[in-house]
C-alpha cells in the first residue's frame, strides 16, 4: 500500500475509536437515567409511607374500618386535604381511635393502649349463663312419705347469696324457685358495666334431690348500658368467684348437665 494513505487510515480509526467512545458513554447515561427513573416511584412511595407501631403487638390495626395488620402496620398516607381514619383495639384493652391527616408530615407514629379495668377485674369462666347440677347432700333435706322437705337447703342457699348480693328478689321454697336482682358493677379504666344474678330452680325426685343453678353475667358499654342492652359475656366479676365454689361444695357436688 502506498504510504500517502496512512494518515488517512489512522485518522479514521482515531475518529471511529472517538465515536465509540461516545456511543459507550452515551449508553452508560442512558442505563443511568433508566435506573434514577425506575427508581423514583419507590422514592416517591417511601415518602409517602407512614410506619405505625403499636403496643400490645396482639393490638389489631384498621385503617378507614378495614384491618391493615396487627402490631405494626405501613399505611399510605392520606392525599392532601384527605383524612384516615385509625383505630385499635385489643382484648383486656382499651381501644384507641385516632386521625391522619393528609399534611401529616411524620414518617412513623407509635401508640401504647391502656389495660381496661373489665378484664383486669374479672375473670374468664365457662360455667355462667347456663345451669349446672348440684346434688344436694343429705343433711340439707328430709324426705317422708314420698315428699321431699329441702328447706334446710334453701335456707343455706339464702345464707350464701346473701354475703353476695343484697337481697333475694324472688323466693318459692314451696315452688323450688328462687332468683336474685340484677346486681351492677363498674370498673376502673373501662366504659364497661357488667350485671350478674343467680337463679335456682329445684329439679328434685324420690330418687333424686338436686338443685338447678345458673349465674348470669352480662356485660354493656356505658350507653348501651343506659338504655339496658347488655349482652352475655363468659367473665365474672373477680369477688363473684368464690360464690361459685360455694354453691357448688357447701350443699352439695356439681354435676354437669
Amino acid at each position: 500500500m502506498n504510504c500517502k494513505y496512512r494518515p488517512n487510515i489512522i485518522t479514521l480509526l482515531e475518529i471511529l475509536e472517538k465515536n465509540n467512545l461516545i456511543l459507550l458513554t452515551m449508553k452508560k447515561l442512558l442505563c443511568l437515567a433508566v435506573l434514577v427513573i425506575a427508581c423514583l416511584p419507590s422514592i416517591y412511595a417511601k415518602n409517602k409511607l407512614m410506619k405505625i407501631n403499636v403496643e400490645p403487638v396482639q393490638a389489631a390495626i384498621y385503617v378507614n374500618n378495614t384491618l391493615m395488620g396487627y402490631g405494626y402496620v405501613e399505611i399510605v398516607k392520606p392525599k392532601k386535604n384527605e383524612v384516615a381514619i385509625l383505630s385499635m383495639e385489643c382484648e383486656g384493652y382499651k381501644p384507641l381511635l385516632t386521625k391522619i391527616y393528609g399534611n401529616d408530615k411524620r414518617e412513623s407514629v407509635s401508640y401504647a393502649l391502656l389495660e381496661d379495668g373489665f378484664y383486669r377485674s374479672s375473670a374468664s369462666s365457662g360455667i355462667v349463663n347456663k345451669f349446672f347440677t348440684v346434688d344436694i347432700d343429705p343433711r340439707y333435706y328430709t324426705i317422708e312419705n314420698g315428699k321431699i322437705d329441702s328447706t334446710p337447703a334453701w335456707k343455706m342457699i339464702h345464707q350464701i347469696l346473701l354475703n353476695y348480693f343484697d337481697e333475694v328478689s324472688a323466693t318459692d321454697y314451696y315452688g323450688g324457685y328462687l332468683q336474685t336482682p340484677w346486681q351492677y358493677k363498674t370498673f376502673n379504666l373501662s366504659e364497661k358495666k357488667i350485671r350478674n344474678r343467680v337463679t335456682i330452680r329445684d329439679i328434685s325426685t324420690p330418687d333424686r334431690v338436686a338443685f338447678q343453678i345458673k349465674i348470669s353475667s352480662e356485660v354493656a358499654g356505658s350507653m348501651a348500658a343506659k338504655n339496658g342492652e347488655f349482652t352475655e359475656v363468659d367473665r365474672i366479676p373477680k369477688d363473684l368467684e368464690p360464690l361459685i365454689e360455694e354453691l357448688q361444695t357447701r350443699i352439695g357436688k356439681a354435676h354437669s348437665l
